[in-house]
């Protein structure tokens, strides 16, 4: 009986679902075409809120568009008063310094007042050669914010103080290296000669010489060319940088390139690297000192009012500190006769017999490290006689309050 039902309920139940379906499939179509106006609706409405927020945001920028140029012209109304101010304020100091109103005018320009250093709204100065060779003439150097101004002199600081110890180490092992390489007697060479490759480490070190001394003269170029950008940077943002010594790396620069083409086994080389390498190991160690003593001592003339926040110490100035004068003029003494031996055996060696041309490195170097040593001479007698006049400005300037 069960078998038998089986066909007929399958027969009823499949012409009712078709039946049903047939009913259904109106209703069903007529659902779909009433999603498609459903979606049309929300597209508009969608559209619609869209141009709304696109309108609003339009008219937001409109609006700061036209404020950023009021700025502007402020901005250009304000920079035509300063410049003016800043050329009465400098024929004021050369009248008189000593004036208290003078005196207070410049600390506020140098960044006293509540608008901090106002060097970043006057119109800059024409970039240097050297500036435009390197990055043109249409780049703007100056930074309005006083932020980003100290955030520059301090990574330029940072940067001269961490590669001064580079500046020390670096010859410090060349040096005792030159000395290894030309006495026969490597450095620890006891410890070498135990080892079962003594041939092979003295090889090494004997090939690796003139690959290690080049790289240090492309450090010195990298180095001296660093600096000579990082310090143009400073002055157009009002540092107080000489213009000496930019131009003492400019020189620095041109001997580091020029002792950068000299054959390492050339006989002026031979003759004048291990002069030159105890020279730049004595400066990076007098370098050293300078930086941290005059690092503390600007933090103090900055806090009293004696210097602005954009000054920065030259290292090879000199200072207070009693005892970097004396380091500091035997050093200058040292380059003088230094570059006055190079050029004298540069004559009698080489330019005597014919060979003047053919040693040009030398006659380069030498010239560079005299005229450097000279400059270096005046910037320090100089410095010294600033702080000589400046002792007798502040002593007058105290008497006339008292």
């Amino acid at each position: 009986m069960q078998f038998s039902k089986s066909p007929f309920r399958f027969f009823f139940f499949s012409n009712f679902s078709i039946l049903f379906a047939k009913k259904k499939i109106p209703n069903i179509m007529s659902v779909e075409g009433g999603g498609d106006d459903d979606d049309d609706e929300f597209d508009e409405d969608r559209m619609t809120s869209l141009d709304e927020r696109a309108s609003k945001v339009e008219a937001k920028i409109k609006n700061i568009s036209g404020r950023v140029m009021h700025v502007n012209s402020t901005l250009e109304l304000l920079r035509s008063e300063l410049d003016e101010l800043k050329n009465e304020l400098k024929q004021l100091e050369k009248e008189d310094a000593t004036n208290e109103h003078v005196a207070n005018a410049r600390l506020v320009f140098d960044g006293a007042g509540p608008g901090g250093q106002l060097g970043g709204f006057v119109t800059p100065a024409k970039h240097s050669r050297f500036i435009k060779y390197l990055l043109g003439s249409a780049v703007n150097l100056v930074s309005r914010k006083t932020e980003e101004r100290m955030r520059l002199k301090e990574e330029y600081v940072n940067f001269r103080e961490t590669q001064t110890i580079s500046y020390f180490l670096f010859p410090l092992v060349l040096f005792i290296w030159y000395n290894s390489k030309h006495s026969g007697h490597f450095f620890l060479q006891s410890q070498i000669a135990a080892s079962k490759h003594s041939e092979f480490v003295e090889t090494v070190l004997t090939a690796s010489y003139p690959i290690a001394l080049q790289a240090y003269f492309s450090w010195l170029l990298y180095f001296y060319t660093s600096l000579g950008l990082r310090e143009n940077i400073l002055k157009a943002n009002g540092s107080n940088i000489r213009p000496w010594w930019i131009q003492h790396h400019y020189y620095s620069m041109a001997m580091a390139l020029c002792v950068l083409t000299m054959d390492v086994d050339s006989p002026s080389c031979v003759t004048f690297i291990g002069r030159f390498l105890f020279f730049t190991f004595c400066q990076g160690i007098v370098m050293f000192l300078q930086n941290r003593y005059q690092r503390f001592r600007m933090y103090t003339r900055v806090a009293i009012g004696k210097a602005s926040p954009m000054d920065v110490s030259a290292t090879e100035s000199g200072s207070r500190l009693k005892l970097l004068w004396p380091l500091l003029l035997t050093l200058q003494t040292m380059q003088l006769v230094f570059g006055c031996q190079v050029l004298l055996r540069w004559y009698k060696e080489f330019a005597r017999n014919g060979k003047g041309l053919s040693e040009w490195q030398a006659l380069v170097a030498g010239s560079l490290f005299v005229l450097m040593a000279l400059g270096n001479f005046n910037a320090t007698v100089m410095t010294f006689i600033r702080k000589r006049d400046y002792a007798m400005t502040e002593a007058k300037r105290k008497n006339k309050r008292a």
